[in-house]
């Protein structure tokens, strides 16, 4: 059980549940991370800002961006 309450959009006003609309827009599934977000609707409108900007006019090309993705998790030692 998550200690801070997950905003279901069934459940969301509707500020919020335009904006999970926009992220879906964007390819986003509603991921619970999102749903943590919702509690406030200030960050998760400027989450979907950078998402937003990241994804709806991309500066570089799908491939070369899972390439920056792919070499952050190496520097990082992380498992992609």
């Amino acid at each position: 059980m998550a200690r801070i309450p997950l905003v279901e959009p069934q459940d969301a006003s509707p500020e919020v549940r335009d904006i999970y609309a926009r992220l879906e827009g964007l390819g986003f599934t509603v991921f619970n991370v999102f749903k943590l977000f919702g509690n406030d609707s200030r960050l998760l409108r400027g989450f979907a800002e950078i998402a937003a900007a990241l994804y709806e006019t991309p500066a570089i090309s799908p491939r070369h961006r899972e390439l920056a993705y792919l070499r952050a998790s190496q520097l990082n030692s992380c498992h992609y």
